[in-house]
């Protein structure tokens, strides 16, 4: 479970996406070192925000932020200061993948860009995450998660029932598929490094990845299919949700309507003579008699006769592909995602335990290696700089200038 070892990656991030693309490749076997403003990250305060509680202030035991900056060294240096400049492009030196979501126009003013960069270090792969993209009146836009990938890829709007209000999501969602972008590009960079010799800039951003992930949704809007739209108006009436007699949904999967639906109407629902209904036939049938919000009342009605587990067994004898609509809180304790540790519970030395997820792919049949919750900003920051030669007389003197900063409590 090391593909990445002996990659070293410096993470100059914040907040979440170019973050987690850090935590990505350190749980393939990089040594992921973040560097940290002597302030520290923000986001490492944002737990409490969204209910997520911080053990211990001032020690490790911050889930919200470990969960997309697991075992990664820490190292607080403030660029803005010569000498901790100095100590960064020392740091580059040895580096193979510099990771930031730090704006161009930030990353001009302190010369580090990929333009200020390729030529003193032609063989550095330099991974940006973007709000919006490298060109185009929005270039220099912040942008976040939720305004980007989810407002303006049309997510926000077309995904939310219609007439209804808009869905507000879960903090990461665009963040997380972004970092995963990012984290192919870079890979993919380091084979073709290996070939050339030489690195490359590789940019990914939210917006983008929003474009990706909705294509589909684009190309149906575009050929005229209304959006947003009710669970009345589904694709076809064996690929829709449905709400069964105790109150829980599931979503039935049966996409080869042609095939399936007299499988369905006969043995999953009890209605042989639905199969045959000319209305219900084929899914010409059901457009040409305009028959689609008819049928799924109908399906409706049937199932709310029974619970969700009559219903999963019924489906599950018949081969019917379905799904039960789970909440946060079932996922959590999932056996199936428990099992192949797409989740899996670290504990705090305080006791408290918390879920998170491993990256995206399993690469091997190795174990995954220990998690390692984030560090305090600085904890690493001396034994780095002793790796690179600094004397313990130099360090003590930027730490005391402030060129550079040792473990800080930094939660406030």
């Amino acid at each position: 479970m090391a593909p990445l070892k002996g990659i070293r990656v410096l993470d100059l991030s914040n907040f979440l996406a170019a973050s987690t693309a850090g935590r990505i490749m350190a749980e393939w076997g990089a040594d992921v070192i973040k560097i940290e403003p002597p302030a520290g990250d923000t986001y490492r305060n944002n737990g409490p925000y969204m209910g997520i509680p911080i053990y211990e202030r001032g020690v490790e035991g911050n889930p919200s932020f470990d969960n997309e900056n697991g075992n990664k060294r820490w190292v607080a240096i403030n660029l803005k200061s010569k000498e901790g400049m100095q100590v960064f492009y020392k740091l580059l030196e040895t580096t193979d993948v510099l990771i930031t979501n730090y704006r161009e126009t930030a990353l001009k003013k302190l010369g580090i860009s990929y333009d200020d960069l390729k030529e003193q270090y032609p063989c550095l792969i330099f991974g940006a995450i973007l709000g919006y993209g490298p060109k185009g009146p929005l270039k220099d836009k912040p942008g976040f998660d939720y305004t980007t990938f989810y407002a303006r890829s049309g997510l926000m709007a077309d995904a939310a029932p219609r007439g209804g209000d808009l869905v507000n999501t879960v903090a990461g969602l665009g963040d997380h598929f972004t970092a995963t972008a990012l984290v192919a590009g870079i890979n993919a960079a380091l084979v073709q490094r290996a070939t050339t010799g030489v690195g490359d800039l590789v940019q990914a951003s939210l917006f983008q990845a929003g474009c990706f992930a909705l294509s589909s949704g684009y190309l149906s809007a575009y050929y005229g299919k209304p959006w947003p739209r009710t669970r009345l108006e589904p694709n076809n009436s064996t690929s829709n949700t449905y709400k069964c007699k105790d109150g829980e949904w599931f979503y039935l999967a049966a996409t080869a309507y042609d095939v399936l639906w007299a499988k369905v109407a006969t043995n999953v629902l009890g209605r042989p003579d639905l199969a045959t209904d000319p209305r219900f036939v084929t899914r010409k049938a059901v457009a040409e008699h305009n028959a689609m919000e008819e049928q799924v009342k109908i399906m409706d009605e049937i199932f709310a006769t029974k619970t969700y587990e009559e219903w999963a067994k019924i489906m599950t004898d018949n081969d019917v592909a379905f799904e039960k609509a789970q909440h946060f809180t079932e996922v959590v304790q999932d056996p199936q995602a428990l099992a192949n540790e797409y989740l899996f519970y670290h504990t705090y030395e305080t006791g408290e335990k918390a879920p998170f997820a491993h990256a995206p792919a399993r690469i091997g049949e190795e174990e995954w290696p220990e998690f390692q919750p984030a560090k305090l900003t600085g904890t690493d920051t001396e034994s780095v700089m002793t790796d690179l030669g600094y004397s313990s007389e130099e360090i003590k003197r930027m730490m005391d200038n402030g060129s550079i900063a040792g473990t800080t409590i930094t939660v406030k």
